[in-house]
């Protein structure tokens, strides 16, 4: 269902949501789980979860340079 749809059917009343981060790259999705699981009860429309931002490693090559994986 579109969130247009969730605040039609809401006919005014109030409505909330939760956004929540996956977890890290090489993570468990039982973490994702865990985190929603909580907030069931509360009875949301819905529960967005976002994109992470990119994650870079730094690998120290020596004599002070970084290089970026």
């Amino acid at each position: 269902m579109k969130v247009t749809q969730h605040i039609e059917n809401a006919k005014g009343e109030t409505l909330f949501s939760f956004e929540i981060i996956p977890p890290q790259k090489g993570k468990s999705i039982q973490e994702l789980y865990d985190n929603i699981d909580p907030l069931m009860e509360f009875k949301p429309p819905f529960i967005d979860v976002t994109t992470s931002r990119e994650e870079y490693i730094y690998v120290n090559k020596g004599n002070g340079l970084l290089e970026k994986s």
